[in-house]
């Protein structure tokens, strides 16, 4: 784990005496399940061409045997700013392979350019769909890049964790990882699960080898009793496992067997037991919150957005405060402390925000926002990482999303920036996609609008579709394509993508898809 601090200075090397280095290499490497009503792709944008200028990039697939074999590669120019999508199906066909056969294994895409890419980590997610479900998550995994590269991200050693796990009849907990380019010997993968009683459960794997590239999928219920240990509730878990050269950030989520659906996350560092520093902010300035996130609510019919807060954090004592608003920026309410953050919270906290939201008279069938604001207390210092985990989920029996999000710490010197661009995928190839826009800082009071445009991007050809937007402080605007007859054309029921560009610094977006089955997913932007 690099700290906070550390990784800002990679990003801005202005100070440093020595120059950043060029990068020139991007890459990620994610699991592949090809099983019955489970399929796997991999999607782009070409958006080194619009966010950088960058003429041309060279892409590089492999996919790789469960026990790290390669099958087969192909490579690819990329010089459009469109879509780009990957399929582990064709891929398995093109490598001489049935693809009606059950197959686990990897799939990496490695980008190469002559100019320098700035991240290591490329834009990319990974969508694992069938029939009734949709689930994805953007880049997790890497293999490094160099020895340099290894060391600056590998400055301490952090369990993985922040995610939610079922364990019942129906649902069942898995998590995946890829190992690097060499093998490991002796390892070990060690797990804690926290339930609702604040209880924990330890189970220890030792792995006598781990081949390069190895593809390790691991079902913890299998291995000790979760079922009993969470009582039908969810619960939490703690990983370690032993790696190399890959980035040990990896893929979790649960099995639905009802549904013949998954759904995944990605991991988060624990700093629970990191009390550096380099692990906390600086004290919030006159006319800022120390920290806020500000997300779209999902509340119509039977759906739920919830917050979740894992024993995740450097020591601290923070209160968490909750503002309801319209989409057109009005506040609905205020809920003082409706959660605290403190050492001794051991265990997974969910807030529901339906119930407030209700309590506030809040009109479920109308966009709104919800803005979280922590706030410190007994002296106490700011985490600099403080993740939640934020579910939309579609009645009581599907799974939810539970999309990997920090809170934005103070930071005054984003006021200087000229303007923000994100991007992200639009499932158009899912029974229904949403696409929210916020506009939001943790600014006291925040007063500032937003004006952004939308551009959509198909993978048929580079043709494109603009919308302008103008989002005023605390706004949220809602896209659900069903509701949406030209972009449903423009796709043509493939997935798609878009960028948001502002001049506000502060606009953020949000995807999510909505399945037959009620299995939900969705992630935050690039």
């Amino acid at each position: 784990m690099r700290s906070y601090q550390s990784h800002l200075q990679h990003a801005s090397a202005a100070n440093a005496a020595v120059a950043r280095k060029p990068t020139f290499r991007s890459s990620a490497i994610f699991p592949v399940f090809h099983l019955k009503g489970v399929r796997t792709r991999i999607a782009f944008l070409g958006y080194w061409m619009v966010k950088r200028s960058i003429p041309e990039i060279h892409s590089v697939v492999t996919l790789r045997s469960i026990h790290g074999t390669p099958l087969y590669r192909r490579s690819e120019r990329i010089t459009e700013a469109k879509a780009y999508r990957v399929e582990a199906e064709d891929l398995l066909a093109w490598a001489g392979m049935n693809p009606e056969a059950e197959f686990t294994g990897s799939l990496e895409i490695e980008f190469y350019s002559s100019r320098d890419l700035v991240y290591p980590y490329p834009a990319v997610v990974v969508q694992y769909y069938g029939p009734e479900f949709g689930t994805i998550v953007h880049t997790a995994q890497r293999v490094f890049n160099d020895a340099e590269d290894r060391n600056a991200n590998l400055e301490s050693v952090v369990p993985e964790a922040g995610f939610n796990i079922y364990a019942d009849d129906d649902r069942e907990p898995f998590f995946a990882f890829v190992n690097g380019c060499d093998p490991v010997r002796d390892g070990r993968i060690a797990m804690k699960f926290y339930n609702s009683k604040r209880e924990t459960l330890e189970c220890l794997i030792p792995v006598s080898q781990l081949l390069p590239y190895e593809t390790t999928i691991v079902h913890p219920d299998r291995h000790v009793d979760l079922q009993g240990f969470l009582g039908g509730k969810p619960g939490t878990a703690q990983i370690q496992f032993d790696v190399a050269w890959v980035f040990p950030r990896i893929i979790a989520g649960n099995v639905q067997r009802s549904r013949q659906g998954i759904s995944v996350t990605h991991t988060y560092y624990d700093t629970s037991s990191h009390s550096g520093d380099e692990h906390y902010w600086k004290d919030a300035p006159e006319g800022w919150q120390p920290a806020s996130l500000f997300v779209p609510l999902s509340l119509s019919g039977d759906r739920y957005t919830n917050i979740n807060f894992y024993p995740i954090y450097s020591p601290s004592e923070l209160e968490i405060d909750l503002e309801l608003y319209e989409k057109d920026g009005t506040l609905i309410g205020i809920e003082r402390n409706v959660h605290r953050i403190a050492p001794i919270h051991r265990g997974l906290h969910t807030l529901e925000l339906k119930p407030l939201a209700e309590k506030f008279g809040a009109d479920a069938e109308r966009a709104a926002g919800a803005n979280l604001v922590a706030r410190t207390v007994r002296g106490s210092r700011l985490p600099t990482r403080l993740k939640i985990g934020l579910d939309y989920g579609m009645g009581t029996h599907a799974l939810p999303c539970n999309i990997c999000k920090t809170m934005d710490v103070n930071n005054p010197a984003l006021e200087n920036k000229r303007s923000s661009f994100h991007w992200a995928p639009v499932l158009a190839d899912q029974q229904d996609a949403v696409v929210w826009v916020v506009n939001s800082a943790p600014l006291n009071p925040y007063e500032r609008n937003a004006p952004v445009t939308l551009t959509f991007y198909r993978e048929e050809d580079t043709a494109t579709l603009t919308r302008e937007l103008e989002l005023p402080p605390n706004g949220v605007h809602e896209i659900r394509l069903s509701e949406h007859p030209e972009l449903l054309e423009f796709f043509g029921g493939r997935m798609g993508w878009y960028t948001c560009v502002s001049t506000n610094p502060h606009a953020k977006s949000y995807y999510l898809s909505e399945s037959a089955s009620g299995i939900v997913g969705g992630d935050h932007d690039f």
